[in-house]
């Protein structure tokens, strides 16, 4: 996926909003934003710059305004219902920040759904994976 530069910054914008919602940013959630910005070249002074406006209270629509290609607003979805995950509980205040998100970026709630029925999916899938594996979570 190619974004422009300020797509790029409400992307990961939109991740920081989605992972401080629940009033909790977790290791994983830090590592997985680190893990995108440095993917998408953004500098950690830029991330620090983005994460002050997103803290200070730049409004999610503003954040959202810039992204305006179908497919990205998908692939933001995902991507911002996977690390609602990360802490291992897609919490009330994350599915209704959710729903927000999709309104915003007006897509039909039926997509949301998809999205979160496909993650859901995923997530069994990795537990049994693991348990036939016999993986063993330290």
């Amino acid at each position: 996926m190619i974004l422009r530069k300020e797509e790029k910054n409400s992307y990961l914008q939109a991740i920081m909003f989605i992972a401080s919602c629940d009033g909790v940013i977790s290791e994983e959630e830090i590592k997985a934003l680190k893990g995108i910005a440095l993917s998408m070249e953004i500098t950690m002074d830029k991330v620090n710059i983005l994460a002050e406006e997103v803290t200070q209270g730049k409004k999610l629509k503003n954040i959202l305004s810039r992204i305006k290609n179908r497919q990205t607003k998908l692939q933001l979805i995902y991507e911002l219902i996977t690390i609602c995950h990360l802490d291992g509980e897609y919490s009330d205040i994350e599915k209704k920040s959710m729903q927000k998100v999709t309104k915003l970026l007006k897509v039909e709630p039926e997509k949301l759904a998809e999205i979160e029925g496909i993650i859901n999916e995923n997530i069994e899938i990795q537990k049994k994976m693991d348990q036939v594996l016999e993986v063993v979570n330290i």
